[in-house]
């Protein structure tokens, strides 16, 4: 948003604060081909409160602690999420800019796409961030052909140019990643902050705002809720209930399935030449982003456990239209002797909501999170549901990837039996509970409507804006980077707008 700002506008002092360093030329963060960089020094390590709907467990929910925020950790996952997503925020906070066309310009103007062909019209080809798939870096894998045929035959079609970017990713879409070449397009990197003043290993205790003619604004702002201040004798400034409220997170799951017969070569680790080749460690180990929706007469149930009504079908946002409740990834690794791929299951619209409250005045003190996990029937039947279908998928004989390429989940500690199309839903949901976590994905807590307005300023406080992704005033089907960007750029034209 600064590069944005300073390229439409004269500003005499625009500055970035961040908590952690700078860690644009560490080669550790550059070059990963995983996560694993979540636990390390450039993560705040913050984990939720213990969550009753998954077996009082306390879930690792990991936060880019430099320069560059999530971007310096994350996966690198580049899905955008469905067009009525973005549609419903209209809906909700009623202004055009924040629907899914109101938006797409943003989303082009971040990105510079790997095709010029494939859906034209929804992509960008200038932008900071590089985006490649598995295609652009030519790493077809050896099971390519096979997942295609197995959804096919689940009656899951594929999207026209594999493209889950484009409005609609219901279907099997082309996996595609924020990297070049393999290389972690860092947000400091490809925004380069030339002309921006940048403060590193910085923590904010308070916003000042200067008064002038022009800005009645408050001298200092603190918006939290106030019996949240009170607890810990903080002067309340602005009260502002709906701060830290709303929380939501996409719910993750992963299991390892056996492989029939690893001299096959269908998975990392296994002697395939192919797979030894340097190009295969451009990214994840994945052709495709799976998105399913789930069966409408259960969704229907769930939700009148939850409302207390029988829901209309053609109005209630979750059945008006097809939704892509849930995301399916194969990763063909798992072992180091190619024994074994990784199944990932995503939960995509949460119902539940939860909150992140203070823990103490000390702001170096790590905040209560508490995204209330599985909180609501819609929830769990998502996830139970989405489960069964991969079980389906990977692991009985509806599918060529089930009767030809994998012998059955591998089991889980604690578990004597393995999950198959002839588990019990009491089963299924065991397993659900002590294994799923965080996706990092957490939004909504500053959310648009209650606490910011369209021009995303905070209600009750002039000229304070919020740019991130705890202004959506509902969750999206995608990865937040996607939006996060776009948000950015958006807000750096709201705020060229207002100031000329």
């Amino acid at each position: 948003m600064g590069l944005s700002l300073i390229s439409t506008t004269p500003w005499d002092y625009i500055l970035v604060g961040g908590a952690g360093p700078n860690a644009n030329d560490r080669a550790d963060i550059v070059w990963p081909n995983s996560t694993y960089l979540i636990g390390g020094d450039f993560d705040w390590k913050y984990k939720t409160v213990e969550q009753s709907k998954l077996d009082n467990r306390s879930i690792d929910l990991p936060s880019g602690k430099a320069l560059g925020g999530g971007t310096v950790i994350n996966s690198g996952g580049w899905v955008r999420g469905d067009k009525f997503d973005y549609d419903l925020w209209d809906s909700t906070v009623n202004d055009s800019r924040w629907t899914y066309d109101g938006l797409l310009p943003f989303m082009r103007k971040s990105e510079s796409f790997w095709s010029e062909i494939i859906n034209g019209d929804q992509h960008g080809l200038c932008g900071p961030s590089l985006i490649q798939s598995v295609t652009s870096t030519n790493r077809e894998f050896p099971l390519r052909d096979h997942v295609l045929r197995a959804w096919a035959e689940l009656g899951v079609d594929a999207l026209p140019g594999l493209d889950g970017n484009a409005g609609n990713p219901l279907g099997v879409g082309e996996l595609q990643e924020n990297k070049n070449g393999g290389r972690r397009e860092i947000a400091a990197v490809v925004y380069p902050l030339k002309g921006v003043t940048v403060l590193t290993d910085t923590l904010v205790e308070m916003v000042l705002i200067e008064r002038t003619p022009h800005d009645a604004g408050l001298s200092a702002v603190a918006s939290r809720p106030a019996e949240e201040l009170a607890k810990f004798d903080i002067p309340v400034l602005l009260d502002q209930p709906s701060v830290g409220r709303n929380l939501s997170d996409h719910v993750i799951l992963y299991h390892a399935w056996k492989v029939k017969d690893p001299s096959a070569g269908w998975a990392l680790g296994s002697d395939n030449p192919l797979l030894n080749h340097p190009k295969f460690g451009c990214g994840t180990p994945g052709d495709f982003v799976v998105s399913t929706d789930v069966p409408k007469n259960g969704l229907v149930a769930a939700i009148a456990e939850d409302e207390g009504a029988t829901p209309d079908s053609t109005t209630h946002p979750l059945l008006a239209n097809k939704r892509a409740f849930t995301e399916h990834i194969l990763v063909y690794a798992a072992a180091p002797d190619g024994s074994l791929v990784t199944s990932v299951l995503i939960t995509m619209l949460p119902t539940s909501r939860g909150s992140v409250k203070l823990s103490s005045a000390d702001i170096r003190d790590a905040p209560l999170i508490d995204p209330n996990y599985l909180g609501s029937a819609v929830d769990r039947y998502v996830a139970h549901e989405g489960l069964k279908l991969q079980v389906k998928y990977l692991g009985s004989d509806a599918t060529v990837i089930g009767r030809e390429v994998l012998d059955g989940e591998a089991g889980a500690p604690g578990f004597d039996e393995v999950l198959s199309v002839n588990s019990t839903d009491e089963y299924v949901d065991a397993r659900l509970r002590a294994a799923m976590g965080s996706s990092y994905h957490p939004m909504g807590t500053l959310a648009m409507g209650p606490v910011v307005d369209t021009d995303l300023k905070v209600k009750g406080v002039e000229n304070l804006r919020v740019v991130d992704t705890s202004v959506f005033p509902a969750p999206i089907t995608g990865h937040l980077q996607v939006a996060a960007f776009a948000i950015a750029e958006q807000a750096a034209q709201i705020i060229y707008v207002n100031r000329s």
